[in-house]
């Protein structure tokens, strides 16, 4: 249940059913016991964040709700995927991977292989490396399949063939879409129970709404400037799209009438990306609804009028991502530029605001050293936030910081990242000076720890210079 109902589901959904294509079912593995011969099932990734201190000790209670809710199923999620499969007797799969989940993806597949269906993979990774899907099924799709989705459901439903078509492999992509075009998200499709989410010690009804596709920011562990650029060369268009807030409005609406949801999660990467009017335009909208909501930005975009206005519209929490805390190696190798005191400034603005705040870092990237790294614990002792995220880096295919992990010779360039749990650790190895495997790990595991002894002293400082003067 850590995962929200994925928003790249839904919109494809929606779509096929605008186009005529009702006749669809959707295969949720939430609701079955894990796979144990994955490493990732081995923790429980929120009770070992718990022991890491970055966030408090939770129980997840819900007592308005049938207790049994939430119980799995008593069947493995193969044989549920198999059974499905014969029951439903699907003209047509398809499936969103990501990188993590490729591999549980084919083991999937293997489950169905006496099956007759087309399948279809799309996604992010299918974008940036579909040689690892040839020959694992009909049709690979890269970018956006809005469109492309419901033109190659047609073809198909005519028996004809949509290699042609652009956006399938190896075909040149279409340009970025209107996304002012597209229908509601179709949030039916999931099982009603995945709309329920752990959200600080709670189990809340939530569903997601995006204000933008893509990021104008160029991280280097992101893969939006992957996507700027692929965009740009490859379809002279901007990925980076705004939707108006009528459209955003329509879809808030569509949810809590369908769903009734009680907290709504803004995915948008950065969501203060706006100018002052267009603030105050979405603020009008969204204050007939003031649906309690989280959301994310960045610590230089946050003004003391946006926090006090995102606080009186109902924000939850607030997470900005610092990702690191040494400014120079912030800038030339994440590609962040801005100052640390900005970061400073940014969580006493939400304080002042009463807005509750996590932030992120990530340890382990290349060419770190324990150097630049404690500058990002001493920079954590200085943002009075509430809540810490570290995460250690992962070199996903489509970002350019894979590209300069290939070529520093820290991972070999066919490696495939997949799902893991946090004592695997770094996928990176590299020579001296830069962090070894077991000092990111270290960092990783005490991260937290290091940074709250560093606030007391801090802290301890303050109190000893007051009383001094």
């Amino acid at each position: 249940m850590r995962v929200t109902p994925p928003g790249g589901v839904a919109i494809i959904s929606a779509c096929l059913k605008r186009a005529g294509y009702n006749n669809i079912e959707l295969f949720d593995a939430t609701w079955y016991p894990v796979d144990n011969d994955l490493a990732s099932a081995t923790k429980d990734r929120d009770r070992s964040r718990q022991e890491r201190q970055m966030f408090p000790e939770y129980k997840w209670e819900r007592t308005d709700l049938d207790p049994n809710m939430f119980m799995l199923e008593d069947v493995d999620m193969y044989t549920a995927w198999r059974q499905k499969v014969i029951d439903f007797k699907p003209d047509v799969i398809i499936s969103s991977v990501v990188e993590d989940t490729f591999y549980l993806w084919k083991k999937f597949m293997d489950k169905v292989t006496d099956r007759k269906f087309i399948s279809i993979a799309g996604g992010v990774f299918c974008t940036y490396f579909p040689q690892a899907f040839e020959g694992k099924c009909d049709y690979i799709l890269r970018g956006e399949g809005d469109e492309v989705v419901p033109e190659l459901m047609d073809l198909i439903e005519q028996g004809k063939d949509g290699h042609h078509l652009m956006n399938v492999h190896p075909n040149p992509m279409r340009p970025a879409m209107n996304v002012n075009t597209l229908p509601p998200t179709d949030h039916t499709i999931f099982d009603e129970r995945s709309l329920y989410r752990p959200f600080q010690g709670k189990i809340i009804k939530i569903a997601t709404v995006e204000t933008q596709r893509g990021c104008p920011f160029k991280c280097k562990f992101c893969n939006s400037p992957s996507n700027a650029a692929l965009y740009k060369g490859e379809t002279d268009s901007l990925f980076f799209r705004k939707r108006t807030v009528q459209h955003q409005e329509e879809e808030i609406i569509d949810l809590i009438e369908k769903h009734d949801i009680e907290v709504l999660w803004i995915v948008t990467d950065t969501f203060l990306t706006m100018s002052k009017k267009g603030f105050d335009e979405w603020a009008e909208m969204y204050s007939k609804y003031k649906l309690p909501f989280f959301t994310q930005t960045r610590p230089e975009l946050l003004t003391p009028y946006q926090a006090t206005t995102l606080k009186e519209l109902g924000c939850l929490k607030l997470n900005m991502g610092v990702e690191h805390g040494d400014p120079k190696f912030r800038r030339d190798v994440i590609g962040r530029i801005y100052d640390n005191q900005r970061a400073i400034d940014a969580f006493a603005i939400a304080r002042e605001a009463g807005l509750s705040t996590t932030c992120n870092f990530i340890i382990g990237y290349p060419y770190e050293t324990m150097e630049n790294c404690m500058q990002s614990v001493e920079l954590a002792a200085q943002l009075g936030c509430n809540d810490t995220n570290a995460f250690i880096y992962t070199p996903y295919h489509g970002t350019p910081m894979r590209d300069m992990c290939v070529q520093g010779g820290f991972i070999e360039d066919n490696l495939i990242v997949e799902m893991r749990h946090d004592d695997q650790g770094t996928y990176l190895n590299m020579p001296k000076p830069y962090m070894s495997r077991e000092e990111i790990q270290y960092m990783y595991n005490n991260f937290v720890r290091l940074f709250r002894e560093r606030e007391r002293e801090l802290k301890g400082e303050t109190i000893s210079a007051t009383m001094s003067a």
